[in-house]
């Protein structure tokens, strides 16, 4: 699976937010070594966005979400965090028994939100396009590195984490996933990226 996340997205999401300024999921740490390292997440809920064709675009997608989260409830708004997952990919879809190759793109986002929120008592969004999901608890495997969220760079990052993992012995249970974390004035030498990819319990 094709995954990218272009330098608009982080432009659009921080805005003028810092990363000290920006929560995080609460996780534990596992092992460690070097770039890698294993967390357990605690259970999360998070809002999900999932466009197909036309309309699939990275800066759609933010829109969409940020539209929902800095809305301004009675409650007061309900914020970001980080990191932003981005799944971007394209398929080949045919027409007709003579094959007419056509590009469908299909475009994936997930905010994580904050603690505070549970289905039960955050504000419900009014774009039907949104998806709100509790996450249960899970373990990834992770690997961190700077530079600019590239396709060559994610695919270079993704073998060299799924390679780690063999050596450890972890089963992989599910797709790998790219977080960003940071604003886009970020030098490349000092941004956070990461892989996860779910590992068995």
């Amino acid at each position: 699976m094709k995954n990218t996340l272009i330098a608009t997205l982080l432009a659009l999401s921080w805005g003028t937010l810092s990363m000290a300024a920006t929560p995080e999921p609460t996780f534990t740490k596992g092992r460690q070594e070097g770039a890698y390292e294993v967390r357990t997440y605690a259970p999360q809920l998070a809002a999900d966005v999932t466009l197909v064709g036309k309309e699939a675009s990275v800066n759609t997608a933010f829109r969409i979400l940020a539209g929902y989260i800095f809305k301004e409830y009675p409650t007061g708004k309900i914020g970001m965090t980080a990191p932003v997952t981005v799944q971007e990919t394209q398929t080949i879809g045919m027409t007709a028994p003579v094959t007419v190759d056509e590009n469908k793109d299909r475009v994936f986002m997930r905010f994580y939100l904050p603690e505070r929120y549970t289905l039960a008592n955050i504000p419900k969004p009014e774009d039907s396009r949104i998806v709100l999901k509790e996450l249960p608890a899970r373990k990834v495997a992770v690997v961190r590195f700077s530079g600019y969220l590239r396709d060559a760079a994610i695919e270079k990052q993704t073998a060299r984490l799924v390679a780690w993992m063999k050596a450890q012995n972890f089963t992989e249970a599910g797709i790998p996933e790219v977080q960003g974390y940071n604003p886009p004035w970020t030098l490349p030498w000092w941004r956070r990226n990461e892989i996860w990819i779910p590992i068995a319990q």
